[in-house]
C-alpha cells in the first residue's frame, strides 16, 4: 500500500529558515494500514535528528549494519537506513552525502542522483520534517503561545513556533484504512556537543553511482 506523503501537507514557517534553532530530536514514525482482507499491519521506526548551523543529520535508530552479499562479496548501503547528512555549501548549494559506518567512508550523492537516493530535494522537508513554506486552506488555532495547531481533510499538525519543527502529524486516508502519525521529541543541543557529521568528515568520499556495482 502507499504510504501517505508528506508532502502532501502545505504548511506556513512564521520565520526565516536561517533562524531555525540547532537542535536535536527523536522522531517516531509509524503507520497503520489495514488491507480490503482486513488485516492491519504496522509499522515503526525511529530516527535521530541534528539540526546546526545549516547542517542537517538524520540517522535510523536500531538499524543493523550492511550485510554482506554472497554474489558479489561487497556491504550494500541502505540508503533509507544510513545516515544522511545534508547542508547549503558556501554558495547556498545542497549538498548530500550518506555514511557507510561499517566502511568508513561517505557516500557524496550528486543533484542528478538525489531522487534515486530518496533525497527529494526539499531543504524545507530535510531540515524542518515538513515543507512549512505556505499555507493553503488549513485551520489554524493556537494550543500555547509555541504550538499552533493546523488541520485540513485528514491531516493534522502541532507546529512548535519555538523549535521551527513539529511535534507531531497525523494523517488519515479518506476511507480510514490507512493512518501516519509522526511525533517529534526536540531538544536543544548540549554545549559543545561535536556534530555526527564532523567525525566523518576526514574519511574518504565515495560517488554514490560507485555503489551501485
Amino acid at each position: 500500500m502507499k504510504v501517505l506523503s508528506l508532502a502532501a501537507l502545505a504548511l506556513v514557517a512564521q520565520q526565516a529558515l536561517a533562524a531555525s534553532p540547532d537542535l536535536q530530536a527523536v522522531v517516531r514514525y509509524e503507520t497503520v494500514s489495514q488491507g480490503a482482507d482486513g488485516v492491519e499491519k504496522t509499522v515503526r521506526y525511529s530516527e535521530r535528528w541534528v539540526r546546526q548551523n545549516g547542517h542537517v543529520w538524520r540517522e535510523r535508530l536500531n538499524a543493523a549494519a550492511p550485510h554482506r552479499h554472497d554474489d558479489d562479496g561487497h556491504q550494500h548501503l541502505d540508503f533509507a537506513a544510513a545516515p544522511r547528512h545534508v547542508w547549503r555549501d558556501a554558495k547556498g548549494e545542497l549538498r548530500v552525502e550518506f555514511v557507510h559506518a561499517a566502511k568508513r567512508e561517505r557516500i557524496v550523492v550528486e543533484k542528478r542522483e538525489w531522487n534515486d537516493a530518496g533525497f527529494d530535494g526539499s531543504w524545507a522537508r530535510a531540515s524542518q520534517l515538513v515543507d512549512a513554506s505556505q499555507l493553503r486552506g488549513f485551520a489554524k488555532k493556537h494550543e500555547s503561545a509555541d504550538v499552533a495547531i493546523y488541520r485540513k481533510a485528514g491531516k493534522t499538525l502541532r507546529w512548535s513556533e519555538r523549535w521551527q519543527m513539529p511535534l507531531q502529524v497525523t494523517l488519515r486516508s479518506a476511507d480510514g484504512r490507512q493512518r501516519e502519525t509522526i511525533t517529534v521529541a526536540p531538544q536543544a543541543l548540549p554545549a559543545g556537543a561535536v556534530p555526527p557529521w564532523r567525525r566523518s568528515a576526514a574519511w574518504p568520499a565515495r560517488d554514490y553511482l560507485d555503489t551501485l556495482d
